[in-house]
């Protein structure tokens, strides 16, 4: 390297001040890197050392690209390069620490597919939870850019004494911790390389496998020859179905403590506690509880197919409304163009938002508060759709959303944690809150509509507790408690003689069966749906009828690298979408998933086929008969040993 005559000094107080500064952010950065790691590991352990290591060559980056280029004597009197030079480093510095903070916090590397797939509401969203703060992380970029030449100089000066041997030791170990990260990428590495792995590099097989297959799926319902619906007979849900979203309602949160509402509208109905979210996030679950299709691991329905395309689908809204029924979508919240495209392609006539509210109703982040809002429903229908056959979507969530606090100050003194420490706790309030609105909603629809109408009410998706520990955000994770959700059917009074009503069902069925019941239910069939009827354990005529789900449920995690849950239960498959390991648990004998086995090798092909395929699997026709399923290979039969065994 050529010393540049700038440096020729050797660097003052202030030069050094600042080297120490970086020098700090660089202890730090790689301190956030091993807690995030060791967590309740040993720290003296090779993995540990190995981080050490692996980490390293991030945070080298920017001062060895300074001192580089600034020794390239014409390049660096070109103005605008130098410039370049610092913005990128800047860039880059600010990009590394952003992941490793995200990855600290979320106990995950960051999922570039989560902002891609959701950039329509994530960066709404984003601006306004941290519009207040972003002027603060403008300032310290300008700053850092201004100060890469002060903070590197004492550098740039050592490389000029003696330019090729300290040069190429710095070169050595930027090249080592590179190439150690690089041999270590799949066990041991940290939030940068974690996020260039599960985003650009692992094997991408079992995603590619499965979104093949869900294509042809999706493409087979469309091609589905149009169904003469209207020769159905819907009396039996009466002339009012409503669904209500419960917004993040984890099914093991459903207790007579938290959701005493819900269980007081069950003795009306059949409430099955054990029930299954398909994926997550609610447009996902909209579409599994409504259309009936599988979850994505990429992006949602809405969003890799047209409106012209998703109008081929026989989703809940277009089949009610060729019965003679008013498809309403009400949206507790502003307008979302994603929302309106979703709910007027799959057949809803309109999507009724801020539209209906008053200027004086009261709007969290997330929405108009529910009791609010439900009240405005009511207004809207007894106003506009007194006499009608209705079939009505709510969509409200602005209760028990992140960050999970209780907004409303006349309920804070009723929760079951008035001071909650834990975030399950604060769970639970929320949960409480939003519970304690729904009473609210189902005191009026049965004042109104109770004696010719039904009433089902699911969660959205889940939201996990942390019975695993750190298991505090959905987009993360496919154990149980992140998919686990609740569902329950009110029948008309009128015909609630007909219905097994203050049951509960302890098999698992899912969201993806809620449209096969329906159809069931008033006389219909589809081809070629995944999901299967429960309409015998809601009915007393076809009690000799029931038996455990036949299919496999699957429900799907696209997001912190995406994982794949298949349940035949006791039986539960994940499949690691980043690879391909899968781990097999017996939920009978292992409820709390605490004993995996883990296996890797390339089954999951012949697996996820099976799921889409399920008259022809194994598992459906052992269901069918009673007997034990046979196994489709020998290392499968063996994973399911091992799990029993806890091996």
């Amino acid at each position: 390297m050529t010393q540049d005559a700038r440096f020729s000094d050797s660097p003052n107080k202030c030069h050094w001040f600042f080297f120490a500064l970086y020098l700090a952010l660089f202890g730090s950065f790689c301190g956030l890197e091993i807690d995030t790691f060791v967590q309740d590991l040993p720290f003296f352990q090779v993995s540990t050392f190995l981080l050490i290591t692996n980490v390293l060559f991030v945070m080298l980056v920017p001062p060895i690209s300074y001192a580089f280029f600034s020794s390239i004597r014409p390049f660096w009197k070109n103005r605008a390069a130098r410039i370049g030079v610092l913005i990128l480093n800047t860039l880059y510095f600010f990009i590394v620490s952003f992941l490793a903070i995200y990855k600290s916090v979320r106990k995950l590397d960051f999922d570039f597919n989560f902002l891609w797939y959701n950039t329509e509401d994530a960066l709404p969203v984003l601006w306004k939870i941290y519009a207040p703060w972003l002027f603060v992380l403008p300032v310290l970029m300008v700053a850092f850019a201004f100060l890469q030449k002060p903070a590197f100089s004492p550098i740039v000066r050592f490389l000029a004494k003696s330019q090729w041997k300290r040069g190429l030791v710095l070169a050595a170990i930027f090249v080592s911790s590179v190439l150690c990260q690089f041999m270590t990428i799949r066990n041991i590495r940290g939030s940068a390389a974690g996020f260039v792995y599960a985003n650009f590099v692992s094997d991408r097989r079992v995603r590619s496998d499965y979104h093949e297959l869900y294509r042809k799926h999706i493409d087979q319902l469309r091609a589905d020859p149009p169904q003469a619906y209207s020769s159905g007979n819907p009396s039996i849900m009466g002339d009012v179905v409503f669904f209500v979203k419960q917004e993040s309602l984890n099914g093991l949160l459903v207790k007579p403590g938290i959701t005493p509402q819900l269980l007081r509208a069950s003795r009306d109905g059949i409430l099955f506690q054990d029930f299954y979210g398909n994926s997550i996030q609610s447009i996902r679950g909209y579409e599994c509880i409504l259309c009936g299709v599988p979850p994505n691991l990429t992006g949602a329905l809405v969003d890799e197919y047209t409106p012209e395309e998703l109008k081929d689908l026989s989703c809940l809204p277009r089949v009610f409304k060729s019965l003679g029924y008013h498809p309403l979508y009400f949206f507790g919240g502003s307008r979302n163009a994603r929302i309106m495209r979703f709910a007027e392609s799959i057949g809803f006539e309109k999507v009724l938002a801020d539209d209906i509210v008053k200027p004086e109703d009261i709007k969290f982040d997330w929405g108009y508060r529910e009791d609010v809002f439900y009240s405005r429903i009511f207004e809207y229908l007894r106003r506009y759709n007194a006499s009608d056959k209705l079939f009505v979507f709510i969509d409200t969530g602005a209760t028990n959303h992140t960050p999970f606090k209780v907004l409303d100050e006349k309920l804070a003194d009723k929760v079951p944690f008035p001071h909650p420490t834990t975030f399950e706790e604060h769970l639970s309030n929320t949960t409480f809150v939003q519970d304690a609105y729904f009473g609210y909603l189902y005191d009026s629809f049965k004042e109104h509509y109770g004696s010719r109408g039904s009433m089902v009410v699911s969660s959205d998706h889940s939201w996990p507790i942390p019975i695993h520990k750190n298991n505090i955000y959905n987009e993360r994770g496919a154990y149980e408690e992140n998919f686990r959700i609740a569902m329950l059917f009110v029948p008309p009074l009128s015909r609630k003689n007909e219905f097994s009503t203050g049951t509960v069902v302890t098999q698992r069925f899912s969201q993806m069966d809620i449209l096969p019941t329906v159809l069931n239910l008033i006389g219909l069939d589809q081809k070629h749906l995944l999901g299967e009827s429960f309409a015998p354990w809601l009915l007393v005529s076809r009690s000799s009828e029931r038996s455990n789900p036949r299919r496999t449920k699957i429900s799907v995690q696209p997001y912190g690298g995406g994982f794949i849950s298949a349940v035949q239960y006791p039986e539960k498959y994940v499949f690691d979408v980043l690879g391909r390991s899968y781990t097999v648990f017996d939920l009978e004998k292992d409820p709390r998933e605490e004993s995996p086995s883990i296996h890797s090798g390339g089954e999951h092909a012949s697996l996820i086929k099976e799921f889409f395929h399920p008259d022809t699997s194994q598992l459906a026709k052992a269901a069918t008969t009673g007997r034990a399923p046979v196994r489709l290979n020998h290392a499968r039969n063996a994973a399911l040993s091992n799990a029993r065994t806890g091996s």
